[in-house]
């Protein structure tokens, strides 16, 4: 696969004609993502189907979405938590954010996208629609050799993504004033299995790393970041934990960045792969959107821990 590395995050090729299961490169690729997901919890991933032309149009969009009267995108779109609009708050007064549910699904996003614009919108629901369902089927690759990393067998691979939904948020962070902090958005991890963040080319979003060290991710448009998040780590039993990020506004520009999460319509439950007698089970199953609407409130360093974690 010949694997690059970026400030010591491996980027992997997720489109590679060659990147078939049982393959070298499959093999090679399982080994790298399993690594880099047990070490830091993410890694870069690379998709030439994403052309630089409909990047520039999803975050040209996005400003327009953005640029709406609060009224309109205060509106009601999901009964999902955490699926709607979030306005500029006191504690975080540089961040703005966005929800589209089933963004994969043509007829959800119409559906959004006439409650954004009584009139319509025909040009935003299908640039929206189309980028949603390749960064979906890039997150599916992802879980495939995710699950055979493990030696997890193609069966439950496949009943696991046929459980999973999907969201698609967009982040706007405006230019702090003098008297602002430049906090964009405190350190945090994120409630899905993956999170797959894309950027406009603009600094900010940084990451932890497992001895602690924060980096700065790569802001390229080109790149996808890819997060171990909360029901990941559930998932693998502590094998993998969820990557703390935050941002940190330092360019005199807007930042926008696109982000999907992929959560569960089942409960979410840890892997029997990963409990025995050396490593006793950590987690209670879940609903997933129960943990959504307890996150929101919580203020706990490990907020999942709190949640069900067994003897926390």
């Amino acid at each position: 696969m010949g694997s690059q590395t970026v400030s010591q995050i491996p980027i992997i090729d997720l489109t590679n004609e060659t990147l078939k299961p049982g393959t070298e490169p499959w093999i090679s690729t399982c080994q790298v993502m399993r690594s880099a997901l047990e070490d830091n919890g993410c890694f870069y991933a690379m998709s030439i189907k994403v052309s630089m032309e409909l990047s520039n149009s999803v975050f040209g969009l996005m400003d327009e979405l953005f640029r709406l009267p609060l009224e309109t995108k205060k509106q009601k779109t999901s009964d999902k938590p955490f699926h709607g609009y979030y306005e500029p708050h006191p504690k975080v007064p540089l961040y703005e954010s966005i929800g589209i549910d089933d963004p994969s699904n043509k007829e959800a996003v119409q559906k959004y996208t006439n409650i954004m614009w009584a009139t319509g919108n025909d040009h935003f629901c299908e640039t929206i629609n189309l980028y949603a369902m390749l960064l979906v089927e890039m997150d599916q690759t992802a879980k495939r050799i995710l699950f055979d990393a493990y030696g997890l067998n193609k069966k439950r691979c496949e009943s696991f993504l046929e459980s999973t939904n999907y969201m698609l948020r967009s982040f706007k962070y405006k230019i702090p004033k003098m008297t602002e902090s430049n906090l964009g958005l405190h350190a945090h991890t994120d409630t899905s299995y993956f999170t797959i963040l894309h950027q406009n080319n603009i600094t900010g979003l940084q990451i932890k790393l497992k001895n602690g060290e924060w980096i700065d991710a790569d802001p390229s448009p080109n790149l996808f970041l890819f997060l171990a998040a909360d029901a990941l780590m559930v998932w693998s039993n502590d094998r993998i934990k969820a990557c703390v990020h935050k941002v940190i506004i330092r360019e005199e520009k807007e930042r926008c960045s696109m982000g999907l999460f992929s959560l569960s319509s089942k409960m979410v439950e840890t892997e029997e792969k990963f409990v025995d007698e050396e490593h006793p089970i950590r987690y209670k199953a879940f609903d997933h959107y129960d943990y959504l609407r307890y996150k929101i409130t919580s203020k706990a360093e490990w907020p999942i821990k709190e949640f069900c974690g067994i003897d926390y």
